[in-house]
């Protein structure tokens, strides 16, 4: 089948999988829906990133001796600032977290409830009587 986007085959590690097949199934999406969305969120990083190299095969061995420190500067700026707001969110979700975790299950089961049919008891002999109008007798039938 012809498509116009270009398709690209990726492998992943087992535990990058395991992530991206965790991610897929919590928003209900497929694995390469899930890997579209981050490099697509990723792309005006990117982007800056293929400028600056694109600058950098063009430049003079100085220039890329001061550019390669200022980048490394600016990595260790922003995992500093990535590694803050990933306890921050740690911080914040932890309570659902647990709470989460606490979650026993729902509510009892109700009577007609699979659950409750689940548990071994007598069928009832005859259904139960409907009230809409229509007397009824002793044993619930019409007379």
């Amino acid at each position: 089948m012809a498509t116009t986007n270009p398709r690209v085959q990726v492998t992943l590690s087992p535990s990058l999988d395991t992530l991206v097949r965790h991610l897929a199934m919590h928003q209900r999406t497929s694995k390469s829906q899930v890997l579209r969305e981050l490099l697509e969120a990723a792309e005006p990083a990117l982007q800056r990133a293929v400028v600056l190299m694109d600058a950098a095969s063009k430049a003079t061995a100085e220039v890329k001796v001061g550019l390669a420190r200022s980048l490394d500067r600016a990595q260790d700026v922003a995992e500093d600032h990535l590694g803050s707001m990933l306890m921050r969110m740690d911080r914040m979700s932890a309570d659902l977290v647990s709470q989460a975790e606490a979650v026993v299950g729902r509510r009892p089961a109700r009577k007609g409830s699979s659950r409750a049919r689940d548990v071994a008891r007598p069928a009832p002999k005859d259904p139960p009587s409907s009230n809409r109008g229509v007397k009824s007798s002793k044993t619930g039938r019409r007379p």
